[in-house]
């Protein structure tokens, strides 16, 4: 018996230590997943620094993990067998749950997706200060379309609130600060039984804007897509809304500032097809594989320079918008600002003295290009990635307005209003 357990264990040793010696040995040419639409980890730089601080380490076990024989068919087979252990009902419908999911479940500890330049603020790696629940994604595909629902927490939509009355009071009282929620699409969910499987974003907001300091002033996004919600105003493989959606919330800032927007018949738009965004990376969901959306972008027609800021503060000149940057490995909602980057400055022609600063998530990439024309100055920082200080910041950039501009993520999840928090001045 003792012999045999012994060759049982030899036996389980060889194929572990033979498996693991094709990996390494054969090579590895492959730099995206065509099944998961995202970069492979490449095999990192070893120096004796990275190998002690842990980086070496952690990234060749990515690198391991991505170049792994047979990968994509085991990873079909994986998503295969995560439908099924969801439920599909009657109508064909189906839930998906993802710990981290989108790129939005921020915590604390964590980083999430970031999809611009090669030297950005990290890859997702989803950290552990939320409840694994405020971390959990949950999908319904519905057809050819996939929505996030939303779970509301009173415990975030009240730290959200606080910490905007926070930077609000922390700041000089000249400057102008805004907030901008913006729906996801389960909102505007036409199928009343599956969106009644998602909590309420409307009452959400109503209670984040009940809390905010009456001088910060209340973009009502919601109201403007609600108007437009049978317009194609979020896409169906992706957490995002389109520009088209970002469009019509970016009319009623226009109208809070008192100021006209520019229709959108001025700008040169285009075209991608072929889309498969964050949703079908978290679920690789056949049906959404065989819907892709497309991306309509509106070229910029003001002058500008873009610089976008690199987590060890290197400037990279970058395009606002263009249609180079839609690369699998990236994601091709890249399109729009190249990316999620710790901070970046958009200098413009517009000599009107106005100078904005956009506190934001990626819902804000595609909102952003439509404020080239009213503002001098654009500056941009997405607090999942910015290590700075927030108001040392609005006086070293001389800015004269602030817009809170993040989704409904807000209201789940207390990750972004502890890391806002994180870059103000303690409480006295």
């Amino acid at each position: 018996m003792k012999l045999q357990v012994k060759l049982n264990l030899a036996l389980f040793l060889i194929v572990i230590f033979g498996v693991a010696a094709v990996n390494l040995l054969r090579p590895h040419s492959q730099s995206v997943s065509e099944l998961e639409q995202r970069s492979i980890q490449q095999a990192p730089a070893f120096t004796t620094e990275r190998l002690f601080d842990g980086d070496f380490t952690r990234e060749y076990d990515n690198y391991f993990s991505d170049n792994f024989t047979n990968r994509s068919s085991l990873v079909k087979v994986g998503a295969d067998l995560k439908a099924l252990k969801g439920f599909t009902d009657e109508d064909g419908a189906s839930i998906f749950v993802q710990e981290g999911g989108d790129n939005m479940a921020v915590s604390l500890n964590g980083k999430t997706d970031s999809t611009g330049g090669k030297d950005t603020a990290g890859t997702q790696t989803d950290g552990k200060a939320e409840s694994s629940a405020a971390n959990t994604t949950k999908y319904l595909i519905f057809k050819d379309q996939a929505m996030t629902l939303f779970a509301y927490s009173a415990q975030a939509a009240d730290e959200y609130a606080k910490v905007l009355n926070q930077f609000k009071a922390a700041i000089d009282p000249k400057i102008r600060v805004y907030s901008l929620l913006a729906p996801t699409s389960i909102e505007f969910s036409k199928n009343e039984k599956y969106k009644a499987m998602s909590d309420s974003q409307k009452a959400a907001f109503a209670h984040i804007n009940k809390q905010l300091d009456p001088e910060i002033g209340q973009i009502d996004a919601y109201g403007a897509l609600e108007t437009h919600s049978d317009e194609y105003i979020y896409f169906r493989t992706d957490h995002h809304w389109t520009a088209l959606g970002a469009y019509y919330a970016y009319t009623n800032f226009m109208k809070t500032i008192g100021k006209k927007e520019i229709p959108l018949s001025q700008y040169k738009s285009g075209t991608i097809e072929g889309y498969l965004g964050t949703a079908y990376k978290a679920t690789l969901s056949d049906n959404l594989k065989s819907h892709p959306d497309r991306i309509t972008y509106y070229t910029p027609f003001s002058k500008y320079e873009y610089f976008a800021y690199s987590s060890t503060n290197k400037a990279l000149k970058r395009n606002v918008v263009d249609p180079a940057y839609a690369k699998k490995g990236n994601g091709f909602y890249a399109v729009f600002l190249d990316g999620d980057y710790p901070w970046g400055e958009i200098t413009t022609g517009t000599n009107n003295g106005k100078r904005i600063a956009v506190i934001k998530d990626s819902y804000a990439n595609t909102f952003i290009p439509f404020l080239l024309p009213h503002f001098e100055k654009i500056d941009i920082v997405d607090p999942r990635y910015y290590k700075g200080s927030l108001t040392d910041f609005m006086k070293k950039q001389q800015i004269t307005d602030v817009l809170f501009l993040n989704n409904s993520t807000v209201a789940r999840n207390t990750g972004i209003a502890k890391l806002i928090g994180g870059l103000l001045p303690a409480d006295k």
